[in-house]
């Protein structure tokens, strides 16, 4: 997502997958909240509801551990510098970014529109109605992985550095799910995957 927004701030160059991938999640929004205007579906359905504090109290240790955790210590750099590869992670991290502290504050307003469309897309459109078939951890564990698919294909790499990253992805997106699946409150997610980010910008911008 972080990659997403240089993008669309111009900061980094995704080979016009920034457009792309605006695109497709407008679609895939208005195919998940469809029929909501019209009365056809309850909102409660597309995660929409009352309870915010309720639920953000319900999983608050999945908010600490996604929110702030695994993003001061990204398992991405650990496992890198564990197997020997740390300086080319990193370097796959920030090498293409330019972030002065102005780009940063305005990246991270834009973080919290781009959070908002991609819990939209894959808790509440993909997730929620691959739940319908396959039940609730398939779901969680799919749109975890297309989560992640979505985040590696505009990116470059050495395989095990691709791998990495995808990993650590997917990771965050297990953890979102499963707030979403325990709450159904869309707010609460699109909250943890914000507060997720912007830490996570923050620490770039601490690398850089």
């Amino acid at each position: 997502m972080i990659l997403l927004a240089c993008e669309a701030l111009g900061l980094y160059d995704g080979q016009k997958y920034g457009s792309l991938y605006i695109f497709g999640y407008i679609i895939a929004v208005a195919v998940g909240f469809g029929g909501l205007i019209s009365g056809r579906r309850p909102w409660s359905e597309a995660g929409i509801k009352h309870g915010f504090s309720r639920d953000l109290k319900s999983v608050l240790l999945l908010f600490a551990m996604v929110a702030l955790v695994l993003q001061i210590l990204p398992p991405p750099l650990w496992v890198s510098y564990l197997l020997g590869f740390y300086s080319q992670e990193v370097a796959h991290i920030t090498g293409r970014l330019s972030l002065t502290f102005g780009t940063v504050v305005v990246l991270i307003g834009l973080t919290a529109i781009l959070t908002f469309f991609e819990e939209a897309v894959f808790r509440v459109t993909i997730q929620e109605r691959l739940g319908w078939f396959i039940g609730t951890p398939a779901a969680v564990v799919s749109a975890s992985l297309l989560f992640g698919v979505a985040h590696e294909i505009a990116t470059t790499g050495s395989l095990p550095v691709v791998l990495t990253d995808y990993g650590g992805v997917v990771l965050d997106g297990l953890f979102y799910g499963a707030i979403y699946a325990k709450t159904h409150n869309l707010a609460v997610t699109w909250v943890t995957h914000l507060v997720a980010d912007v830490v996570g910008i923050i620490m770039l911008f601490a690398i850089l």
